[in-house]
């Protein structure tokens, strides 16, 4: 998973496991904000898990709910980084 800036623009998965939900984060080149957003969940005792991340957002969307069965929620509605 990329942990500096990136090149390519890519979409990042944030899943909330407590709430059964996921949302698909992004374009984004960085995903630092929200690795920190998602430490910070979890020393708040909050089951949330960064990743996998893709290029293409429906792709993902769509594999992601097939394998994990979560539901998914829009964009910013599980975490919020710090900009």
């Amino acid at each position: 998973m990329p942990n500096a800036p990136a090149l390519e623009p890519f979409f990042l998965i944030i899943a909330d496991y407590d709430q059964g939900f996921f949302c698909v984060e992004g374009p984004m080149t960085d995903d630092r904000p929200w690795k920190d957003a998602a430490l910070n969940a979890r020393a708040h005792e909050r089951s949330i898990e960064c990743g996998p991340f893709g290029p293409d957002r429906e792709a993902l969307a769509t594999d992601y709910h097939r394998d994990r069965k979560l539901a998914g929620v829009p964009p910013g509605s599980i975490l919020r980084p710090r900009r």
